[in-house]
C-alpha cells in the first residue's frame, strides 16, 4: 500500500510509542517494501527468524498487518495495514467517547479490548471480575435504581435507554451485557476468518474462486457481467456473515426496549423480559474473539465533530437534538465511506432515514426543548412551507454535473420551488394551524395541549431549524404522520471540509489569501488581468500575494503563450485552484506536523531522562510529590504540561485529517 513519507514516519513512531522498537522496525521494512515474507523481513532488518516472528506476532495481535498465505507453496506474506497504524492516534478520543456514551463498564471492556488488540470473551470477563473485586466502588455507569445514565449530549447510554436489573450486581453477568451493547452498537466486532485478508488479496481470493469453473478465462460481455456480479455478491455475503451476531443482539436491544417502552406507557414497573435472552446468546458465542471497530468508531466520532458543528451555528439545544438524530440514524449506518477497494454498494449509508417519533423517543428528557428557539414576530416565523417541502434525493455536490436524464417524477434540488409567500406562514402540525391550515399566522398552543405533544411540537421547531440551514444539517425526505429526516453527510462535509479549508488560508495568507481563493474556487481559472478587478484589489498586491500562495502549493498557474516566442508580454497566465491537490498538500503537511511533535517529545524526554527514571520506580509512582525533591518535582512538572500541550496538539491536528480524509 503506498503512502507518503509522512505517514509512514508517523505510523512508525505511534507503534514504537505504545508498543516498542522490535514492532516498529519491522512495520517501517513492510511499509517500505510491501508484501514480504519471514525471510525477506529478517534479510532487510538484519534480525534474526524468532525475533521477526516475535514482532510479526504482536502485530498481528494488535491488527496492524495483514497476512495471507499462498495455498500452493504454504509461504506466508504480510502486509501492513497503515490506516490501522494511524488509527493509534484516536485510542484516546475512542475511549473518552465510550465512556460517556455507555458508561464506565464500557470503558474498560474497550479500553482490555484495544491493550490486547482483540481478545476472547471469556478472558474479558476475567479482567473484569478481577477488576471488580479490585474495585468494588468503581462507577458503572449507572444509576443507583438501575436505570441507565443519559449524557450531556442528550443520547441514552446504550442502543437504547436499557435498563439492568437492581438484583443483577454479578460481575459476570455486566460484563455479558456491556459487551452485548457494545457488539448491538457496533463498537466491538466478532474476528472472521477474512479480517486479517487485505481488500485486495480477499478480492482475488474471490475472483479465484470463480475462475476454478471457467479454466479458459472469462469471455464476452455476459460472463464479465456474471463475474462481477459474481464477485459483489459473495464480498456482500462476506461482510454480512460479519455482522450477524451485531445483527442478533440489534434486533434483541430493540425488543427489550420496544417492550419496556410498552410496560410504563401502560404504567406497569419497568423490567426487561429479555435481558436473559441477550445473555444466551453471548453464551452461546463465548468463544467468539472481539475486536474494536475502528469504521463504526469513525462515525461516533463524525457525529460528534457534526453535534459540536451545529452548536458553534445555531445552539446548545439545536445541538443536542441533531446528536439525538444522528444516535438514532447510526444505527443504520455502519461506515462513513463505501468500500471502493472491494466496490460493495453500502446501502447503509444510502437512503437511511428516521422518523420524528423516534428522535424524540430517543431524546433525554431532561433537555429544555424551549430554550434556543426565539419568540418570533409572526412575519419572521419558521417557513415551514419551505423546512417541511419533502426532498427525495440528496443536494448536487459542488463542482459536480447534474445527470443528463431523470426519470419520470424525479425533479432536481435546484429546481425546487423556493420563491413563496413569505408573509405570514404558520405550522398546521399537531394541532396548531390556523385557518385552512396555512391561512392565519397566529400560532396559539390550547390549555387542554398535551404536554408531551407540546414537547414533540418544540423538538420539530429544532429539525425545522436544522433543515431551514444552508448549510443542509437535516434533510425532510419523508410524509407520514410524524415525518421523516435524513442527514446528506456528503455534500454536508464537503461544507465542512470548505470551513476548515478556509480557516486555515485565512490564518495562514489573511483576509486577501482568503478572497483570492473563493474567487478562483467559484470562477475557476482566471487571467491576472482579470483577477484584480474582482477582488478589488491593486494589481501588485495581487501578483505578491498569489505568487506566495503558489509558493505555499495552494494555487497553480498555467501559461498559454500567444506565439513561438514565448515571451512574458505575449503570454496569458491563468491562476486556478485545484481542490483535490490542496487537500492531500494540507494533509501531508498536517501528518509531518504530527511527527515533528512526537520527535520534540522524544527529545524533551532525552532531556528529562533522570527524572523520569526516578518517577518510575514504583515506590514513587502515584505519589510524586510526596516522594521527590522540590526542584526534581518542578522538573517534572514542567514536563507533564509540555507533554500535554504536545499530545493535545497531535489530536487537534487529527481532526483536521478526520474532516479532510475519513468523515
Amino acid at each position: 500500500m503506498l503512502v507518503t513519507k509522512n505517514v509512514a514516519e508517523l505510523c512508525v513512531l505511534l507503534i514504537s510509542e505504545l508498543y516498542g522498537q522490535l514492532p516498529s522496525r519491522i512495520f517501517s521494512d513492510l511499509l517500505g517494501r510491501g508484501r514480504s515474507t519471514v525471510a525477506q523481513i529478517a534479510q532487510h532488518t538484519s534480525l534474526i527468524h524468532r525475533q521477526v516472528r516475535h514482532g510479526i506476532a504482536v502485530l498481528i495481535q494488535l491488527n496492524l498487518i495483514f497476512h495471507q498465505t499462498d495455498p500452493d507453496s504454504g509461504i506466508t506474506y504480510y502486509e501492513a495495514d497503515p490506516h490501522a497504524a494511524y488509527n493509534l492516534v484516536r485510542i484516546g478520543k475512542i475511549l473518552d467517547l465510550v465512556r460517556i456514551k455507555y458508561g464506565e463498564h464500557a470503558h474498560f471492556l474497550v479500553h482490555e479490548v484495544l491493550l490486547q488488540g482483540h481478545a476472547k470473551v471469556p478472558d474479558l470477563v476475567e479482567a473484569f471480575k478481577k477488576s471488580h473485586d479490585t474495585h468494588q466502588g468503581i462507577t458503572n455507569g449507572t444509576s443507583q435504581n438501575g436505570h441507565i445514565h443519559v449524557n450531556g449530549n442528550g443520547t441514552h447510554n446504550g442502543i437504547d435507554d436499557v435498563d439492568m436489573k437492581d438484583g443483577d450486581a454479578d460481575p459476570e453477568g455486566q460484563t455479558y451485557d456491556n459487551l452485548a451493547q457494545l457488539i448491538a452498537v457496533g463498537i466491538l466486532e466478532p474476528l472472521t476468518p477474512t479480517t486479517y485478508l487485505s481488500p485486495q488479496d480477499l478480492r482475488s481470493t474471490v475472483e479465484q474462486e470463480f475462475l476454478v469453473n471457467h479454466p479458459t478465462g472469462i469471455r464476452g460481455t455476459k460472463q464479465t457481467g456474471e463475474f462481477e456480479k459474481y464477485v459483489r455478491e459473495k464480498l456482500r455475503e462476506i461482510q454480512e456473515d460479519g455482522a450477524k451476531l451485531r445483527k442478533k443482539l440489534e434486533y434483541e436491544f430493540n425488543y427489550v426496549y420496544a417492550s419496556k417502552r410498552q410496560k410504563l406507557t401502560n404504567g406497569a414497573t419497568s423490567s426487561t423480559p429479555a435481558n436473559g435472552e441477550i445473555r444466551n446468546i453471548m453464551a452461546e458465542e463465548y468463544n467468539t474473539v472481539l475486536r474494536v471497530n475502528r469504521d463504526k468508531c469513525a462515525v461516533e466520532l463524525r457525529n460528534l465533530k457534526l453535534e459540536q458543528y451545529v452548536e458553534d451555528l445555531i445552539g446548545d439545544t439545536t445541538s443536542k437534538v441533531y446528536a439525538a438524530l444522528l444516535s438514532v440514524l447510526s444505527k443504520k449506518v455502519i461506515r462513513c465511506q463505501v468500500d471502493r477497494t472491494i466496490e460493495v454498494e453500502d446501502e447503509d449509508n444510502s437512503g437511511a432515514s428516521v422518523t420524528t417519533q423516534e428522535v424524540f423517543e430517543h431524546l433525554s428528557p431532561s433537555i429544555d426543548l424551549s430554550g434556543g428557539i426565539g419568540m418570533l414576530h409572526e412575519e419572521g416565523a419558521i417557513d415551514v412551507r419551505y423546512a417541511e417541502k419533502i426532498r427525495r434525493y440528496p443536494p448536487q455536490l459542488k463542482g459536480s454535473t447534474l445527470k443528463e436524464t431523470l426519470e419520470e417524477g424525479e425533479e432536481i434540488l435546484g429546481s425546487d420551488d423556493e420563491d413563496y409567500d413569505h408573509s405570514g406562514e404558520a405550522a398546521a402540525e399537531f394541532g396548531i394551524h390556523g385557518q385552512n391550515g396555512f391561512g392565519d399566522t397566529t400560532m396559539q398552543v390550547d390549555d387542554n395541549f398535551p404536554v408531551g405533544m407540546e414537547r414533540l411540537h418544540q423538538m420539530r421547531q429544532h429539525l425545522l431549524i436544522l433543515a431551514e440551514s444552508k448549510e443542509g444539517f437535516v434533510r425532510h425526505c419523508g410524509g407520514n404522520d410524524y415525518g421523516q429526516w435524513t442527514v446528506d453527510f456528503e455534500p454536508l462535509l464537503q461544507h465542512l471540509k470548505f470551513v476548515e479549508l478556509d480557516t486555515i488560508i485565512e490564518n495562514r495568507f489573511g483576509r486577501q489569501g482568503l478572497r483570492l481563493t473563493r474567487i478562483l474556487r467559484e470562477k475557476g481559472k482566471i487571467d491576472d488581468k482579470t483577477l484584480p478587478g474582482l477582488a478589488l484589489m491593486k494589481k501588485p498586491d495581487v501578483h505578491v500575494k498569489m505568487a506566495e500562495m503558489e509558493m505555499a502549493g495552494f494555487l497553480d498557474v498555467q501559461e498559454v503563450p500567444r506565439d513561438n516566442n514565448r515571451a512574458a508580454a505575449r503570454t496569458i497566465f491563468f491562476w486556478f485552484f485545484d481542490l483535490d491537490r490542496t487537500l492531500q498538500r494540507i494533509l501531508d503537511n498536517t501528518y509531518k506536523s504530527m511527527v515533528r511533535c512526537f520527535q520534540r517529545l522524544d527529545v524533551e524526554r532525552l532531556k528529562k531522562k533522570s527524572v523520569l527514571e526516578l518517577t518510575e520506580r514504583r515506590d514513587v509512582q502515584g505519589n510524586e510529590e510526596n516522594t521527590l525533591r522540590g526542584d526534581v518535582y518542578n522538573e517534572y512538572l514542567q514536563f507533564i504540561e509540555l507533554e500535554k500541550k504536545l499530545l493535545s496538539q497531535v489530536a487537534r491536528l487529527d481532526d483536521i485529517v478526520a474532516v479532510f480524509r475519513d468523515f
